[in-house]
């Protein structure tokens, strides 16, 4: 925070911390907040977009239907997408994520401000964060993980049949799409399908053939089988630190576990004002949440 950047220090200009997320810098993303004790460093994940509209319903007395509206932001302001909240210790990173930001998009930002703000990254650097696992709920650490299920049930719906296309009209659309938004699993088992089947007709017909009312069931089994040596499972880890929760089963010593299980986790209840939540609380659950890791033998200090 003290490496100067185009004259002044970090420190004391939120702009030189904005990134304007390429490729068409629509959505900045901000480290607004910043807390330093030389122990922990706090700090927030903040993004918006200028001048984005947003969408009302006008309350009237009992009508057929409400009008929908969109009112741009005061002067001066920007409405904010979406928080989270992040902590450094040591070599630990602990974070509440929101719906719409998380570590992928924190990996994201904190290697752009340490490549092009500081100098504390040469220019191929990357920050990795990667995802720990809860030996105490797997039966052990990452080795005693026999394989891990990334996938399960989706919607997943045909292509619709090619037609030519007709001439554009011009028009003007106003599209917004959330940093880091990723397809449902849904849509992502279609490459799947696409991957292992022959062709995309043979794709096709099984898709067609689904029972009206019924999803198809699609999943990656990924694991090793050798006795020859030990295997590392850090790859395996690494790759899949920022699959949702609801999209991971591990089988282990204790059976099958989902995400929320087996990843490193901890409850807290924290204070809000409105639907904000309270930075200061933030700071004080995430402090608690490491020295209860620690006092717990889940990491080490």
């Amino acid at each position: 925070m003290n490496d100067r950047y185009d004259g002044g220090p970090l420190s004391e200009h939120w702009n030189r911390r904005a990134w304007a997320v390429p490729p068409d810098a629509s959505d900045t993303l901000l480290m607004n907040i910043y807390h330093d004790d030389n122990i922990s460093f706090f700090g927030d994940l903040t993004v918006y977009t200028s001048g984005y509209m947003q969408a009302l319903l006008r309350n009237e007395p009992d009508v057929p239907m409400l009008t929908v509206e969109q009112q741009p932001p005061p002067a001066g302001r920007e409405y904010i997408h979406s928080m989270m909240y992040w902590m450094i210790i040591g070599n630990h990173v602990l974070t509440i994520q929101s719906r719409s930001l998380s570590t992928k998009n924190l990996e994201q930002y904190l290697t752009w401000l340490l490549k092009e703000r500081t100098t504390q990254m040469q220019a191929n650097g990357q920050v990795i964060l990667t995802a720990k696992f809860d030996g105490d709920e797997v039966g052990g650490d990452l080795d005693d993980i026999s394989h891990i299920i990334v996938g399960g049930t989706g919607v997943v719906e045909a292509a619709p049949a090619t037609h030519p296309q007709a001439p554009p009209t011009e028009q003007e659309v106003d599209q917004r799409v959330d940093v880091g938004a990723r397809r449902s699993w849904g849509e992502r088992a279609m490459a799947v399908l696409r991957a292992i089947m022959s062709n995309e007709a043979d794709v096709q017909t099984l898709l067609e053939n689904i029972p009206e009312g019924a999803d198809l069931d699609v999943s990656v089994h990924i694991g090793y089988k050798t006795k020859k040596r030990r295997v590392s499972r850090a790859p395996m880890q690494q790759a899949l630190r920022h699959l949702p929760e609801g999209e991971i089963t591990a089988i282990g010593r204790h059976g099958k576990m989902t995400g929320k299980d087996i990843r490193l986790s901890y409850p807290v209840r924290v204070l809000c004002s409105g639907s904000l939540l309270d930075a200061n609380d933030v700071r004080e659950k995430l402090r608690s949440a490491y020295e209860y890791f620690v006092a717990n033998g889940k990491i080490n200090a």
